[in-house]
């Protein structure tokens, strides 16, 4: 249903089954999937897909221009994916130019809360929560199951491994191997996210490797190009590989303390 008072461009695709409220406005190219809800004066601004089932609360405003000196008005894309909850007043730019794929994208089931912000570029997976007054800067990843803190900010180029957990009011300034905790201004780690890796069924023989591998990570007497080899030591479990497949593909600092 579409309400009487709701903006809707010509090109914009919805689906019958959506709910469009009073005072929305849908732009131009946008596609809005099967029980799609769009609250009161949210703003689908142009471009942007949205997946089935996601819902998006009042005021807030998604699919707009990134924050970019160098943008000119391109038809760049937002994706958002399925079931997922954009609550009031948060914001989620386009991608500029600066990649090679035009896309910010945002994955299933996200929760991004109130007043929370993700820039041009970012490339969020699966299942991330983002509580409020939450930023992240233009070009960040996200990996899968993370939940990030509220007043928390990440630099621009930041990444966040799968399965992290980010204290509130957090500075993130370098890259977060996965299933870490941090938390402080610099953030600083803390240990692994055992809470988080238990409660997804990680066994105890697996979280024991994975302490194994961040206490070599964290020895500092152990050279960054050198972690690599000595968790090649380690069992070999996918949550191991997929810390060790991180650390390879970084193009900036790690956090390290």
């Amino acid at each position: 249903m579409i309400h009487k008072d709701a903006y809707i461009h010509p090109s914009a695709v919805i689906a019958d089954s959506a709910e469009i409220d009073k005072g929305a406005y849908i732009g131009k190219g946008c596609v809005i999937g099967e029980n799609v809800t769009v609250g009161y004066n949210a703003v689908i601004e142009c471009h942007t897909t949205v997946g089935d089932g996601t819902r998006v609360f009042a005021n807030a405003h998604i699919g707009g221009e990134p924050q970019d000196y160098s943008f000119k008005g391109e038809d760049t894309k937002l994706i958002i994916g399925k079931n997922c909850m954009i609550r009031e007043f948060a914001t989620v730019h386009r991608a500029s130019t600066k990649e090679d794929v035009w896309e910010t994208r945002v994955g299933d089931n996200c929760f991004l809360m109130a007043y929370s912000h993700v820039a041009h570029d970012c490339k969020l997976e699966n299942n991330i929560t983002m509580t409020t007054f939450t930023a992240l800067g233009g070009h960040c990843r996200v990996g899968a199951n993370t939940v990030i803190g509220g007043f928390t900010g990440a630099h621009q180029f930041v990444r966040i491994g799968t399965g992290c957990m980010i204290g509130g009011m957090s500075g993130l300034r370098k890259d977060v191997p996965p299933f870490c905790m941090v938390a402080g201004n610099p953030a600083e780690i803390e240990g692994l996210n055992l809470v988080g890796l238990k409660r997804r069924g990680v066994t105890p023989e697996v979280r024991m490797e994975l302490k194994r591998a961040l206490k070599i990570y964290m020895n500092l007497t152990v050279k960054l190009a050198d972690v690599t080899d000595k968790l090649a030591e380690l069992k070999q479990f996918d949550e191991v590989k997929t810390f060790i497949d991180f650390i390879q593909d970084s193009k900036r600092s790690f956090q390290r303390s």
